[in-house]
């Protein structure tokens, strides 16, 4: 008799608890992908070529005098339609006349009267596959502009290898994270069992 009640209890017991925990694992799964899937999946057409080879002036350069030019080198043909600015800190565009795209490379010239102080360079780009690819690179221009950039930690941003690092690490931790919520809900329900089997066995 107090087999039969045993198992009757224990069954009753699974047959409850484990809707309700497959329920919790799905609803933290789903809740785990749609914050991190974004992060992963968001900058594949950004990077489908690696989008940059190289920028000039580089990123975070301090120029004694101002450029002539800048330029964006793609790992890909881009469009003739592409575009780049050249903003300082007002929001004014610096870029005189009309972008040039030749095979992958995309140039502007500067205007030659821009004062020192800092600029942000902006590309706007389109693979010839249909791919679209945007940017920002920051410089400076003269000594003094140099030194408050370096002084000023907000001006900081990441160069497009810190990005991807960025991306790949948040994917990891996603995978790492559904990885420890199936191990948790795993000994949970295993828990569970003994436990009812122990309450059972009591009766």
């Amino acid at each position: 008799m107090k087999r039969s009640v045993a198992a009757r209890v224990t069954g009753e017991s699974d047959t409850g608890r484990a809707p309700r925990i497959g329920r919790s694992v799905r609803l933290i799964v789903t809740v785990a992908l749609a914050a991190g899937f974004p992060l992963t999946v968001t900058p594949a057409p950004a990077f489908a070529h690696g989008a940059t080879h190289s920028i000039t002036p580089t990123a975070g350069a301090a120029l004694a005098k101002a450029p002539q030019r800048v330029e964006v080198v793609f790992a890909a043909e881009i469009t003739s339609d592409s575009s780049v600015t050249v903003t300082d800190h007002t929001g004014t565009d610096w870029a005189g006349g009309r972008p040039v795209v030749h095979g992958a490379t995309l140039r502007h010239q500067v205007r030659a009267d821009m004062p020192d102080g800092w600029y942000e360079i902006s590309w706007r780009a389109t693979f010839t596959d249909g791919h679209p690819v945007t940017g920002t690179a920051e410089f400076t221009v003269g000594a003094e502009a140099a030194a408050a950039a370096a002084a000023n930690p907000f001006r900081a941003r990441l160069t497009h290898g810190g990005v991807v690092a960025l991306y790949a690490a948040s994917g990891v931790a996603v995978i790492a994270l559904l990885l420890a919520i199936m191990t948790l809900s795993r000994g949970v329900y295993a828990a569970n069992k003994r436990t009812d089997a122990d309450d059972g066995s009591t009766l």
